[in-house]
């Protein structure tokens, strides 16, 4: 392992050509910007040394960023200019440098410090005047419980004490594809506690809770496999009378009986800043109330 001799908070973007790049992927294009502008990183111990570079959070595939945090540490010091010209000769693309900070060696570790971070996103297939009533009961309940799949296990947590703020808004015009309408689509800006001891919100499953509430299935962006649609939370199917079958047979019968235009969609999410644990104390940065209040 060499020497440290300066730790950079790197503060940067994500754009669209990068958007769908894998976070293992886009560590790799990095260390290559560090070779092309000659950066003196420092390595890690072990038979691969690796250069020292820590993402506070790894972004999902399909996500755009205007303010992510990575620190950086040189085994030679050099000055913000110096370092800058050589982080944009060589920055991998899709990607844009915001802004960069000297920071203390020995302060503690970036990703523990990390407290909320802030989505915004274009939603179609529901009108803003229904998602404003559903955000507010959303943001009303004590508790949301919801489920997550890890592999091959299904892990209950409550996602209430995850959503830090909630508001809904037009849809930005820009954002909608040529086939949506403004009258069908709407904006919602969503602030998610991100610790690791207290658990970290996602922005899809705001969004998935949402349309629960309001009986509609959501077409959210997977990791995996692209896409997955939430099933709409459905009452029991009516019972049979003189001999005929059920009105609902099962829930993917209904589920398949929806028009396509029941499915809520997340066009062009953004994470747009991530948080500290200190920047969130002044009232500047307070989690936003819905209510005005």
């Amino acid at each position: 392992m060499s020497e440290i001799r300066q730790r950079w908070r790197l503060v940067f973007a994500r754009g669209e050509e990068a958007r769908y790049l894998a976070h293992l992927d886009a560590v790799r294009l990095w260390e290559r910007a560090f070779r092309r502008g000659e950066i003196p990183v420092a390595t890690s111990e072990g038979f691969s040394p690796r250069p020292k570079l820590i993402f506070a959070a790894p972004l999902q595939l399909g996500m755009l960023a205007e303010h992510e945090l990575a620190d950086m540490y040189l085994a030679e010091r050099l000055t913000a200019p110096d370092l800058r010209a050589r982080l944009q000769a060589g920055m991998p693309r899709g990607y844009s440098l915001v802004d960069l900070h000297d920071v203390w060696i020995g302060e503690p570790a970036l990703a523990p410090q990390l407290a909320a971070a802030d989505y915004r996103m274009t939603l179609l297939n529901v009108e803003q005047a229904r998602l404003e009533e559903a955000a507010d009961q959303l943001m009303a309940a004590e508790k949301l419980p919801r489920e997550r799949r890890k592999e091959a296990r299904t892990i209950p947590y409550d996602l209430r004490p995850l959503v830090l703020g909630l508001r809904v808004g037009p849809a930005d015009s820009a954002a909608l594809p040529p086939d949506a309408t403004a009258s069908t689509s709407a904006s919602l800006w969503v602030r998610l506690r991100h610790t690791q001891d207290r658990g970290s919100g996602r922005a899809e499953e705001v969004v998935t809770a949402l349309a629960d509430l309001m009986g509609m299935a959501a077409r959210v962006p997977g990791a995996e496999d692209g896409e997955t649609v939430s099933e709409p939370v459905q009452a029991e199917p009516a019972p049979a009378t003189d001999g005929q079958a059920p009105i609902v047979e099962s829930m993917a019968t209904f589920v398949e009986s929806l028009p396509a235009t029941r499915a809520i969609e997340i066009v062009r999410p953004v994470r747009e800043r991530l948080w500290l644990a200190g920047e969130l104390v002044s009232g500047e940065h307070a989690p936003v109330d819905p209510s005005g209040a």
